[in-house]
This record gives structure tokens, C-alpha cells and sequence, in this order.
């Protein structure tokens, strides 16, 4: 018996699946702004949390007009088709203006002792984790993404 056909024939299925592709949808890009009580806020963090288990998060950053955009696999590239809930969370921003390691030590130090202090923007708790944010969105959106927590 000859496995010459055999290999063929797994040869030609590799070669069909690599031309038809086994990769899933592309992300859709997707961006928005965060408000909290009608106010742009700069450091929030965005994050799309899949509500599928086969999906993939999508994070973002606010800017100092509050804007964002998402990404998922490569920057700003948005995220994936699907219906996710919405996390915010402030980040303090970090300066990255050092160049040697003793001024890096001493921003590092710095900014864990503001982290202590009360911080710039207070971001309802309930928005703040998967399990308890209230917030939910749907991909592809029929536009910008808006919102605006109090």
C-alpha cells in the first residue's frame, strides 16, 4: 500500500487552509469619550470586557478631552464584533521624561506617593470592575461611543 495519495491529499488540505484562513473577524475600530458629569476627563481606562468567553479585550485611554480609541490586537485598531461591558478605571498619568535610572527611581517613588493622595478624578465604583458595571456595548457601534458617568 502506497501512502503517496495520502500525503497529497494532506498536503492539498494544509494549502486550502492556508489560502481560506483560519483567522476569525477583524476588529472594528472604535472610539468615543468619557465624561463624568457632562466634564471631559483625561486618564481613564477603557476597557471592552467580551461578554462571549471566545472573545478578546479591547482597552483604551482617555485624552485630556476625554476621547479614546481601542485596541485589541495592533494599536487603535478597535475591537472585535460582539456585545462587551464597559469598565472605567482612572490612571494617573506617568511623566516618562527621565533618562537615567536614579531620576526613573525617583518618578516611580513620586508617583506612588500621589497614588496615596486623593486622586484627580473619583470614578464611581460600580464602573470599576466586570462584575459590577452597569455599562454595555454593542460592536460595531452605530457611531461614537459616549459616556458620561455621574
Amino acid at each position: 500500500m502506497s501512502w503517496t495519495p495520502v500525503i497529497r491529499v494532506s498536503t492539498l488540505a494544509a494549502a486550502l487552509i492556508g489560502v481560506i484562513g483560519c483567522g476569525g473577524p477583524s476588529p472594528v475600530k472604535v472610539s468615543g469619550k468619557v465624561t463624568l458629569n457632562g466634564q471631559a476627563i483625561e486618564g481613564i481606562s477603557v476597557q471592552f470586557v467580551p461578554v462571549a468567553s471566545d472573545g478578546k479585550n479591547a482597552i483604551g485611554s482617555t485624552k485630556a478631552d476625554g476621547s479614546f480609541d481601542l485596541t485589541t490586537i495592533e494599536n487603535k485598531d478597535g475591537a472585535l464584533p460582539g456585545d462587551y461591558k464597559v469598565v472605567l478605571t482612572y490612571v494617573p498619568p506617568v511623566e516618562t521624561g527621565a533618562s537615567d535610572s536614579t531620576s526613573v527611581m525617583k518618578q516611580v517613588i513620586d508617583t506612588q506617593k500621589q497614588a496615596k493622595k486623593k486622586p484627580k478624578h473619583v470614578i464611581p465604583s460600580e464602573y470599576t470592575s466586570v462584575t459590577t458595571t452597569k455599562l454595555t456595548q454593542k460592536v460595531p457601534t452605530d457611531g461614537p461611543v459616549n459616556i458620561d458617568i455621574k
